[in-house]
């Protein structure tokens, strides 16, 4: 075989090699743009499902110009649907995947991803999308649209590529971080338990022009309560929030379930709304002492959540504050 020919069979080789890296690595060149994981005006938006194994949080409104409800009972925190609108308006396809990916990041999407599902008010479904986890070599998150099944990586360009933390499946997330937010007019009863000292525990009963406390390790009304600090107590419950959510929520949930609160405050209005506070002191693991600035809280016995304890410091007063 002459040198000419080995060098011609040579470059024929290498030809071929490129070739098949590009029909089998190198991402298709499609029409696709990122139109499909965008709405063009959020105000015809009404509802949004995201759903992820047996998870689900739904946000809805009932006009354009109406509040967000987080699963139909709670307002949402406005921060975050400013941000699901700037990912509904503002993502952009960074890239595809590459056609090796494909078949294994659809088979994961469908799997794994979340699903988003997003609503007119004639609750007629505008968009279908799947979100998976964030690439940081990719510089972005996995997203689909269910429509043609074509993975892309996604991400706000120059702001964020990790869009994943944006569709979060934790209600919690969604909430306004209030846990308490109430007039003092509107408070009818506060109930403070201690379980572990019930002679610090009291329940405050409110009434137009007076209040009454009672103990309940006497078993009786106290007399001679300070009606001024009843009025200051009742301030504190204007503005209570929770520091964050928590991780591993229905494991944390199920435990604490188990345990008794250090403290167990409930308040009813005047409309007859009741909501319950338990507060869990946080062990720190390293130490085998309690962490003095956090706390776990779970609310109505469904919702478990981070709150610092000087937010609480003016709540947990005990009867012994209110006596003149």
């Amino acid at each position: 075989m002459s040198k000419v020919l080995k060098i011609i069979i040579t470059a024929i080789f290498f030809i071929v090699i490129a070739f098949g890296i590009y029909f089998f690595l190198i991402p298709q060149s499609t029409n696709i743009t990122s139109e499909i994981f965008l709405i063009k005006d959020t105000s015809e938006i009404a509802k949004v499902i995201i759903i992820q194994n047996s998870e689900k949080v739904t946000l809805s409104r009932t006009h354009p110009e109406g509040a967000w409800i987080v699963d139909n009972k709670y307002p949402a925190n406005k921060k975050a649907i400013k941000m699901l609108y700037q990912t509904l308006t503002e993502a952009k396809i960074n890239k595809p995947v590459l056609i090796s990916e494909n078949d294994s990041t659809v088979k994961y999407l469908q799997s794994k991803g979340k699903r988003i599902e997003i609503y007119n008010s004639d609750n007629k479904l505008i968009k279908k999308i799947i979100v998976g986890s964030y690439n940081k070599e990719y510089e972005g998150t996995y997203m689909m649209n269910v429509e043609n099944n074509i993975p892309f990586i996604v991400n706000i360009p120059g702001v964020e590529n990790n869009l994943n933390y944006r569709y979060n499946i934790n209600a919690l997330y969604w909430l306004k971080p209030e846990i308490f937010s109430y007039n003092p007019n509107e408070i009818k009863t506060i109930i403070l338990k201690y379980p572990n000292n019930n002679a610090k525990s009291f329940r405050l009963e409110v009434f137009p022009d007076t209040a009454k406390i009672f103990s309940f390790q006497e078993n009786k009304y106290i007399t001679n309560i300070n009606l001024q600090k009843v009025g200051s107590y009742l301030s504190y419950f204007m503005n209570v929030k929770f520091s964050s959510e928590t991780t591993d929520t229905e494991k944390i949930h199920n435990k604490l379930l188990k345990e008794i609160p250090f403290a167990d405050i409930t308040v009813e209005t005047d409309n007859n709304s009741i909501k319950n506070v338990k507060l869990f002191k946080i062990e720190n693991d390293s130490t085998n002492n309690f962490d003095m600035n956090k706390l776990r809280a779970i609310i109505n016995n469904q919702d478990v959540v981070i709150v610092k304890y000087y937010d609480f410091d003016l709540i947990l007063k005990d009867i012994n504050y209110f006596a003149n």
